[in-house]
């Protein structure tokens, strides 16, 4: 048995026992809760953090309600953010948390005056890194160029907003006092700098959206809407200042053909330079704008007369001369048709625009590559165009619409033995009739061409027909159809053709088309395949006005064709000037040389007819030989020279 003493030593050993585990117990039970506390108060700083992100419409106001929060949860006095710059340097958003507005004065005026390179001080090293930084004593950091002993400030932390992997700003946090390194609040920074950078992603999406609604996709340059507000407000300030202000509509010049030939990428890297080469030719202060296409806009402020808007008109033009190399061994010259329009204090935005429209398409009829000034008389006539072009919307179903028929014989006789050439006539109801000079480009330009032309195509087989039935061999024919550049684009054209010839129950033979040089080159794509289809159905093809294109040589070994028709220019000399004979002579050799026919047309004397004659012209079409009438009179003409 125990003696006494022994007892008591057991018993004070147990009872130490019992005191060391029931300390350590509340030890880790005030551990646990301060974990538990200070868990609660990081997440409730996160939560915070997060919810001024998603509600903040500005960074620099996110970044205030950041830095208040972390400066209330670490109990430091002072925090402060610096934005990095496009080009990577750092300045202070003077955005501030201060627990005491009067203390530290020095400090936030050396921080609002100081630029940061990266790797400089504590916010440079921040963005060295793309991670936090803690600084125990600025007094004894070797890199805190802020005047540290007289600061105020001594522990210190920062950490990067982050956008991914790019650092937008800095936040950092001071103490008035060395603080040791808290590796838990660094980890938390992290995270609190990824969700202030949700609110530069959102601020970037929407600056994205905003323009890519106001500027074109392909060039970058501003587009219409963005175009009219600059023109609007600059009309306001031109009404109150006096000076003028001009509108430039830039349309280039047959940019259709370098889509055709090298394709639309080809195209789109010539656009791309447009932009550019206008950009650089434009004053100071002007706005350019791509409207779409190939139309650009130009806004010039602070003219001082009309000239000066003519002078920068001639100098955007002479800056699209030099060609553009679009691919290897490929390049392309793009001249360009300018409308001007000077703007008045009254003046609508939409308006002026227009009327530089006008005066591009100005530009345009009096034979490209050249500008023009819009003025009163332009407008009067975009007014009758735009009544012409309403009127003959309604031809077709008024009935309005004619054909008239004008003889192609043979120079050798005499006779009307190579049928007519029918040609179209309208009989306004208001006006009378109407020049084909005046509505067939218009019909081009608005695309009515095509139910006008598949209207004359089936007319003119009927007719046909009909002469088929009730003359015999002793009719007109076969009768000529021109075909538009347009019509010639069309990829079912010929089973337009077919159709129509179906319809009228007419024979191939009886039917020829008729068309231009100028057709091709809009379509260089196109034609070659169209006109061999056309031919396979049996019907005639000739090449109309030629001599007056870009490449007759080229285009006659391309394109299959069987006739050629010389061009009147080259006719109306014949007789009078040898070097008219030459040039028709040499185009008789050379077609005949293919295996062509040759119809001279505009012959209005005898000398000219029998000049084309003795240089080989099988044919010759002219008022010498009869006007174009109606179908009525074809007959009678045909039948008096039989």
């Amino acid at each position: 048995m125990a003696s006494p003493e022994d007892q008591i030593d057991r018993l004070e050993r147990r009872l130490e026992r019992e005191r060391r585990t029931r300390r350590e117990a509340e030890r880790i039970a005030e551990h646990t809760t301060s974990s538990l506390y200070d868990r609660q108060r990081e997440l409730e700083l996160l939560e915070a953090v997060a919810a001024a992100s998603n509600q903040a419409s500005t960074l620099e106001e996110a970044l205030g309600i950041a830095i208040e929060r972390v400066c209330l949860h670490t109990r430091w006095p002072l925090g402060h953010a610096f934005l990095v710059g496009p080009g990577g340097e750092l300045v202070s958003s003077k955005v501030w948390h201060l627990e005491d507005p009067g203390r530290f004065p020095h400090f936030r005026q050396v921080s609002e005056e100081w630029t940061f390179a990266s790797g400089e001080g504590l916010p440079g090293r921040v963005v060295a890194t793309g991670r936090p930084a803690w600084i125990v004593d600025t007094e004894r950091d070797e890199d805190f160029p802020r005047l540290a002993a007289e600061s105020g400030v001594r522990g210190a932390f920062a950490f990067p907003v982050l956008l991914g992997t790019e650092v937008v700003a800095v936040i950092e946090i001071f103490n008035d006092r060395p603080t040791e390194v808290d590796r838990g609040l660094l980890k938390m920074a992290v995270q609190l700098g990824g969700q202030l950078g949700r609110v530069v992603e959102r601020g970037r999406a929407r600056e994205q959206i905003t323009h890519q609604g106001l500027h074109d996709g392909l060039t970058g340059l501003p587009n219409r809407l963005l175009f009219l507000d600059r023109l609007t407000g600059a009309l306001a300030r031109s009404s109150r200042h006096g000076a003028l202000t001009a509108v430039l509509f830039i349309d280039l010049d047959r940019f259709k053909v370098i889509n055709d030939s090298s394709g639309h990428r080809v195209g789109d890297r010539v656009l791309v330079e447009v932009a550019s080469r206008l950009d650089t030719a434009i004053r100071p202060g002007d706005t350019i704008a791509r409207l779409g296409g190939d139309e650009f806009v130009i806004l010039c402020e602070n003219l001082e007369d009309e000239r000066e808007a003519l002078r920068v008109a001639e100098r955007l033009q002479l800056q699209l001369l030099r060609p553009f190399k679009a691919q290897e061994g490929e390049s392309h010259v793009v001249t360009s048709s300018i409308g001007v329009a000077i703007g008045a204090a009254d003046t609508d935005a939409e308006a002026l625009v227009h009327d530089a429209d006008v005066a591009m398409y100005r530009a345009k009829d009096l034979g490209r590559a050249r500008h023009e000034l819009f003025d009163a008389a332009m407008r009067d006539r975009v007014l009758a165009r735009f009544r012409t072009e309403r009127a003959l919307r309604k031809a077709l179903d008024r009935g309005e619409l004619r054909l008239h028929y004008q003889p192609i014989v043979r120079l050798a006789d005499r006779t009307h033995g190579e049928g007519v050439e029918a040609l179209i006539r309208w009989e306004d109801s208001e006006r009378g009739l109407v020049s084909p000079a005046e509505f067939i480009p218009l019909a081009e330009e608005t695309g009515l061409i095509l139910s006008i032309g598949e209207w004359v195509l089936g007319e003119a087989c009927r007719q046909a027909a009909a002469w088929r039935r009730e003359i015999g061999d002793g009719a007109p024919l076969p009768i000529n159809v021109n075909l538009s550049a347009r019509q010639l684009g069309q990829a079912d054209l010929p089973r337009l053709v077919e159709r129509a010839l179906v319809n009228a129950s007419l024979d191939p033979a009886d039917l020829g088309l008729e068309i231009t040089e100028s057709a091709l080159i809009e379509n260089a794509e196109v034609p070659a395949r169209t006109l061999a289809d056309l031919r396979a159905l049996g019907v005639r093809v000739q090449l109309d006005d030629f001599g007056t294109g870009y490449s007759s040589l080229s285009y006659l070994q391309r394109f299959p064709v069987d006739g050629l028709k010389i061009d009147r220019a080259f006719v109306a000399g014949l007789g009078e000037r040898p070097d008219a004979s030459a040039i028709v002579g040499a185009i008789v050799a050379m077609g005949h040389a293919l295996g062509l026919t040759i119809v001279a047309e505009g012959i209005e004397t005898q000398t000219q007819a029998d000049e084309a004659h003795r240089l080989g012209c099988e044919s010759g079409q002219g008022y010498l030989f009869g006007a174009p009438g109606p179908a009525a009179a074809a007959v009678a003409m045909a039948a008096a020279s039989a």
